[in-house]
């Protein structure tokens, strides 16, 4: 399949596209924010659009089945998946299932645009796997869109980007050429993280922090992901938490657990990112945004993590119970 086409003009681009790709009928992808819809709908050009607003995190197969019915009923040619990670998921699951176009316009830096990893959830366990097909035809990045994303979205977003790279660097999978790369967008995520925690209306910053996020997304797409999205997607489908503050709470610890692991790839990282303790500094700065810093402030509950430990012996138990209370390990 045929690479993913960028267009960096913002929805500007969006009627172009869509006729270029000869798109009549459109499924638009959301959740029931339903933000930014209305900007959607104002330059959707000749095309009749239906809106589905049923997105959710982790892709449920029951609500999936519901996306699946309208676009059906609709009898839509294209899926356009306006927001983050969820909506983007949805776009991924209807492509595997239908001969259809799919746009992406990428609300946060979640980065799912440009991989072509795919998953779906069903009674708390969540299914994943890769496949080129699930790539989008078409992504347009509007920094417009991004401009007020509160600054807690904003740091636990670019965590998730940020966990992409390191997370393969980690796990050993990626090529000799992929791995300078992966460094590299690590690093593109960090500045971002950094500029955006001291400036959120840095426009510029959040150019920078698109691009890097993309970036990033593509260095998971090079390797095999380790441990940190094994345990990200397993606490995920298990708990329904936030995908973003998932990844964010988690990237400290399993950064941390690299240390000890692959301490080669750890110092690397380190240099890259110009930081001494880059899990502390993580820490810091998800806590000066306001976000969540441990699983408890997520929603785990505190028996559920037992018995999830107790279930499966050869998790990392310090690590669980150290991301559960919001703590480093020594």
């Amino acid at each position: 399949m045929a690479d993913v086409v960028v267009e960096d003009g913002g929805l500007a681009a969006l009627p172009g596209t869509l006729a270029r790709l000869g798109s009549n009928r459109v499924l638009l992808l959301t959740g029931p924010s339903r933000r930014f819809v209305d900007r959607v709908l104002a330059v959707a050009g000749g095309a009749a659009v239906e809106v589905f607003a049923g997105a959710r995190r982790h892709v449920p197969v029951a609500a999936l089945a519901a996306a699946r019915a309208a676009l059906d009923a609709f009898k839509a040619d294209t899926v356009l998946a306006l927001g983050g990670g969820s909506p983007v998921g949805f776009g991924k699951a209807l492509r595997r299932e239908r001969d259809i176009r799919f746009l992406a316009v990428p609300t946060t830096y979640a980065g799912s645009e440009m991989t072509t990893l795919w998953g779906t959830t069903s009674d708390g366990q969540k299914t994943t796997g890769r496949d080129p097909r699930v790539r989008p035809d078409v992504v347009i990045y509007d920094v417009a869109l991004t401009l007020d994303m509160p600054l807690g979205l904003t740091i636990t977003s670019l965590l998730n980007a940020l966990a992409h790279p390191i997370s393969v660097l980690g796990a050993g999978t990626l090529s000799e050429e992929g791995r300078p790369q992966a460094l590299d967008a690590a690093a593109l995520v960090y500045e971002a993280v950094v500029a955006l925690a001291r400036d959120p209306a840095d426009g510029a910053a959040r150019a920078r922090a698109q691009r890097g996020a993309g970036v990033a997304a593509q260095a998971l797409d090079g390797g095999k992901p380790g441990l940190h999205h094994t345990l990200a997607h397993l606490l995920g489908g298990r708990f329904d938490l936030d995908h973003s503050g998932l990844h964010s709470v988690l990237l400290p610890h399993t950064l941390r657990r690299l240390r000890d692991d692959a301490p080669e790839v750890h110092a690397a990282i380190t240099r890259r990112l110009g930081t001494a303790a880059p899990d502390a500094r993580l820490m810091e700065l998800l806590g000066r945004a306001g976000a969540a810093t441990s699983l408890r402030a997520l929603g785990v509950p505190p028996e559920g993590l037992r018995a999830l430990l107790d279930a499966d012996r050869s998790l990392p138990a310090a690590l669980l119970l150290a991301a559960f209370e919001g703590r480093l390990a020594p």
